[in-house]
């Protein structure tokens, strides 16, 4: 038998086979500790002209906190067909099919 990709065909031999266990290696030692990482919140800063057009942006308050209520709840209804079509929107502008 051969094995013409990985032997450039030469006879391929069987592994023995022995019914001693493997020996299991010994423990490791622990490592040096690893350098603790500082870990911080992103932050987000507006330009003064978005936080000027926030100040006089006009909005229904009301419609928000239904929204924002449902949300929380777990009742915001979901169309997963406009999902699914916004996108194979998004994937054409990507990738312009």
């Amino acid at each position: 038998m051969t094995d013409a990709i990985s032997q450039l065909n030469k006879p391929v031999t069987p592994a023995t086979v022995s019914a001693e266990k493997p020996k299991q290696a010994a423990p490791e030692a622990p490592a040096a500790e690893a350098p603790k990482i500082e870990r911080r919140a992103d932050e987000f800063v507006l330009s003064a002209q978005a936080e000027k057009e926030l100040s006089s942006a006009e909005f229904d308050e009301v419609l928000v906190s239904r929204i924002k209520t449902a949300i929380a709840e777990g009742n915001y209804p979901v169309d997963a067909k406009k999902v699914a079509e916004k996108f194979v929107a998004l994937e054409s502008m990507i990738y312009g099919k």
